[in-house]
């Protein structure tokens, strides 16, 4: 994957760094299934794909490696998604015009908020994948669709009480679909049901 070559930094127009952007997402993607050195990856993802104009400084990461190199800051950014703040994004000043960023603000802005939800998708998916991995998930019967509506209720965090009502059936029902789900899921415990059913791809929270 080349850099992208950033023509103009003056331009305000987000259309001239599309590219920029999707090479950032198309890296992330390239992330998933990784446990270990994640965010190291990403870091220097950030300053090769802006030829060095921009760093991403994660907390966690080697002190040493942030900062191996010189690099004056015009402007900063918090990296961060919803309330997770992980760093921040570093923009250094245009070499022909000092009091500028190389990068323009709004361009700036889209980067940090395009690493922030990587590095939530990244986290999230790190974890979920690394507990499947504890779990030898096989279906060994077809769900009926009464066990299907129960599994789904249970993956979006319902209890049995609460399943019951929305389903208008008992409670001791609910427990016997439970068991059943975790019998044909090979799981023996109800906290491992959302995992396994994810694994075995049961269950989608986007359907």
């Amino acid at each position: 994957m080349q850099a992208f070559k950033i023509n103009d930094p003056t331009s305000t127009n987000i259309e001239d760094f599309t590219q920029l952007i999707v090479d950032l997402l198309s890296f992330g993607q390239t992330l998933c299934k990784k446990t270990h050195g994640i965010g190291e990856r990403l870091c220097r993802e950030v300053v090769r794909a802006t030829q060095g104009k921009a760093r991403l400084l994660l907390p966690f990461q080697d002190s040493s490696n942030g900062r191996r190199f010189p690099f004056s800051v015009s402007v900063s950014f918090p990296v961060q998604f919803r309330h997770r703040i992980y760093g921040r994004l570093e923009i250094a000043p245009d070499s022909a015009h000092p009091g500028s960023p190389a990068i323009p603000l709004p361009v700036a802005q889209v980067i940090a908020h395009t690493c922030g939800s990587l590095l939530y998708a990244l986290e999230l998916s790190a974890f979920v994948d690394g507990q499947c991995q504890r779990l030898d998930s096989q279906v060994s019967g077809h769900l009926t669709r009464r066990e299907q509506e129960v599994l789904a209720l249970i993956c979006r965090g319902n209890d049995q009480r609460a399943i019951a009502t929305m389903l208008s059936i008992t409670p001791t029902t609910v427990d016997t679909h439970r068991k059943r789900i975790c019998e044909k899921l090979g799981v023996h415990c109800e906290r491992d049901i959302p995992l396994a059913a994810y694994q075995t791809s049961l269950f989608s929270i986007l359907a």
